[in-house]
């Protein structure tokens, strides 16, 4: 991913990417937010298979990939959370 991405996913709110992911229930499916002692996750699926988008405290906002999708998945998610 390249670093304008990565600076543009870190300027976003986590109400903003829910937000984001719900405007798109045809091609991203928004399951829960979970809460661990290091981030917030919101856990989702694109094309059946799961992502999450992590809210870091040290590393930031990031998608990180739990199934089988491609890095032109990952690319096209990161496109719709910072249009």
């Amino acid at each position: 991913m390249a670093d304008s991405s990565l600076t543009r996913l870190d300027a976003l709110d986590i109400d903003a990417v829910i937000h984001r992911l719900q405007q798109h229930p045809d091609d991203i499916v928004f399951e829960q937010r979970v809460s661990i002692p290091e981030a917030e996750v919101l856990c989702c699926r694109y094309k059946g298979e799961r992502f999450n988008v992590k809210f870091d405290l040290d590393y930031g906002v990031f998608v990180d990939r739990v199934g089988e999708l491609s890095v032109e998945d990952i690319a096209e998610i990161v496109g719709w959370l910072t249009a």
